[in-house]
């Protein structure tokens, strides 16, 4: 009890100090802080920011060759049994889904309605994509090879759904990655 009272007393000595020095200064708390009114806000600096931001934000279809990209890797490297490395791309590929689900959790067709693709992306991490995350941690190959496989209907399915059925997914035959070795064991 006594301790907290020490402690109390000094905190208010130090806050009493540092209200002191700014009053002797001449420095004193902004008008609007004193009132508790809010800053005036710069709407034209603001609406100038939000555009710039806009213009820079990578488009879907960028965010989502990422996830081709990750996606392809991760298939080689669970053919080669490099499961820290199959991991590591199943991760990849799930945050940068994620990130688009970040950018815009909804997208329109071409016919103009609205798909929540963060709907689709839940059904999916909580089925195609545990299935394939278990098999990497399981090192078990044959469920690896049938988990990416309906991982991709999955991927497909959200494809049609958005109004893009000419976006067909297959298993990879060329490894996107040519720096990266698969293998397991260190070169």
């Amino acid at each position: 009890m006594l301790k907290s009272l020490m402690v109390f007393l000094c905190g208010a000595l130090i806050g009493g100090l540092i209200v002191w020095r700014l009053a002797a200064s001449g420095q004193t708390p902004a008008k609007d802080q004193v009132k508790g009114e809010t800053p005036k806000i710069d709407l034209t600096a603001l609406n100038n920011d939000v555009a710039r931001l806009k213009s820079i934000t990578p488009s879907n279809s960028h965010i989502m060759e990422d996830v081709s990209f990750h996606y392809s890797n991760l298939w080689f490297a669970g053919q080669k049994k490099n499961w820290p490395l199959a991991m590591f791309y199943y991760n990849e590929t799930r945050n940068h889904i994620r990130w688009l689900l970040q950018k815009n959790p909804t997208t329109k067709t071409p016919e103009g309605e609205v798909v929540n693709l963060q709907g689709i992306f839940d059904g999916l991490d909580t089925s195609s994509l545990a299935m394939l995350k278990k098999s990497i941690e399981d090192k078990r190959i044959d469920e690896f090879t049938s988990a990416y496989k309906l991982m991709l209907d999955g991927c497909y399915s959200c494809h049609k759904s958005a109004g893009r059925p000419y976006l067909r997914l297959g298993v990879p035959t060329v490894a996107p990655q040519s720096i990266v070795s698969y293998n397991p064991e260190a070169n």
